[in-house]
């Protein structure tokens, strides 16, 4: 029994996985053991695998049909029984030496469900273009909580406790999952500490444009459900993770692409309704007092920058008058 497992899910990753393999591989801990998802690659990728599956007696991994990054991370979860904690990692990203000693320690010494800590996102030369860091306010709770899979770390037992799986065959499944794995427990720690390479190129799935099929809406409402239902301690907290997840998704994830300058990356007017619409009825359905949310205050002290408060704020004033719409139209423009 290993006290903690790393889910690779790999596709056509021949390019990028003896990289993120070798970092694997050197991490200054012990107690772990990798599990590969080969999700159906047609390239050199299960070569690359068995090369060091050859070295390493604590990687293993299952060949399975193409079913996309969610399926091969569901599978992966299905085969794990006896390990305490669960590390997602993309065969194009990869880690410092000390990621899970560091995340390890953390969750150890609190009893954590859930470790978060940050990330860097990295260009194919190395070149880092921005970076996640998790920061406490003076009540010691962290507001700013980011939905991604990069730096986290997971109690298995609490995942399967509440069943938590990634919705197959959408883009950034993370989110629901996360929403709900973030504000089920009392035990969820952060660390300002990045270990976690993020890496950002042109054939990743964040770079292509967003169509309508593969957007969450069904599983991120039924986590919303889910939370409310299960009364959160950090309620606040939770309606402004929500309403900063709708500012960034709509505004920025869908826009042209933050590092390529990609033309064909907006999404249709059609689309962008349909996600405002999405985000009231969603606010106004589960959260009927988003409004009053301490945290919309430009006043209140918290770890949110204030370029990122302002933004949330503005756009959830325009999605109260029913102006967001048109808002989201002109912000395209600009």
């Amino acid at each position: 029994m290993s006290l903690v497992t790393i889910i690779i899910p790999a596709y056509n990753a021949e390019k990028y996985i003896r990289k993120c393999l070798e970092s694997v591989v050197h991490q200054n801990f012990d107690d772990y053991e990798v599990v590969i998802v080969n999700d159906g690659s047609f390239d050199h990728t299960e070569d690359i695998i068995k090369e060091y599956r050859s070295k390493y007696s604590f990687i293993s991994y299952y060949n399975k049909e193409n079913g996309g990054l969610s399926s091969a991370r569901n599978y992966g979860m299905d085969r794990l029984e006896h390990c305490k904690y669960v590390v997602f990692l993309d065969s194009d990203d990869y880690l410092d030496s000390e990621y899970l000693c560091n995340l390890v320690t953390k969750a150890e010494k609190n009893q954590s469900d859930v470790v978060c800590s940050g990330q860097y996102r990295i260009t194919e030369d190395g070149q880092i273009i921005s970076h996640v860091r998790y920061h406490l306010d003076k009540q010691g709770k962290c507001i700013l909580r980011h939905l991604n899979m990069h730096g986290k770390m997971y109690r298995l037992d609490y995942l399967k406790m509440h069943n938590l799986r990634f919705p197959e065959g959408k883009t950034y499944e993370d989110n629901p999952f996360n929403l709900a794995a973030f504000f089920l427990t009392d035990h969820i720690d952060f660390l300002q500490y990045e270990g976690y390479f993020q890496l950002v190129h042109l054939d990743s799935i964040t770079t292509r444009k967003i169509l309508r099929t593969d957007v969450p809406y069904k599983e991120l409402e039924e986590s919303v459900q889910y939370v409310i239902d299960y009364k959160p301690d950090d309620y606040d907290i939770f309606e402004y993770t929500l309403m900063s997840f709708f500012t960034y998704f709509i505004l920025e994830a869908n826009r042209k692409h933050r590092y390529y300058k990609l033309s064909d990356r907006k999404s249709d007017v059609k689309m962008l309704d349909e996600l405002c619409d999405y985000a009231k009825r969603i606010l106004e359905s589960y959260c009927p007092a988003y409004m009053c949310n301490p945290y919309l205050s430009i006043m209140k002290k918290t770890d949110i920058e204030t370029k990122q408060k302002l933004a949330v704020t503005v756009f959830m004033r325009m999605i109260h008058w029913n102006c967001a719409k048109w808002f989201v139209r002109v912000f395209y423009k600009l």
